[in-house]
């Protein structure tokens, strides 16, 4: 699975990296997913999975999957 974080969500994973290959044995919950990579879920605005939007406390995710996730973004 690739796991994509954008803004400053990549700055959670101890290589503060907003580009993650992770091996999924079977498919998990997408919550379950971010709880494991302590990521706060809270922060967590828009989730895809392939290209289309889903919820982040519905989803399932599997090995081969290309997953985005971005927190809120403001202007000024």
């Amino acid at each position: 699975m690739e796991l994509h974080l954008g803004g400053y969500l990549g700055w959670y994973l101890p290589q503060k990296s907003g580009r993650l290959t992770i091996h999924l044995d079977k498919p998990i919950p997408l919550i379950e997913l971010v709880t494991q990579l302590k990521l706060p879920s809270a922060e967590i605005a828009i989730a895809a999975v392939n290209g289309t939007l889903v919820s982040l406390h519905d989803a399932e995710v599997s090995d081969g999957d290309q997953v985005e996730l971005h927190p809120p973004i403001g202007g000024g």
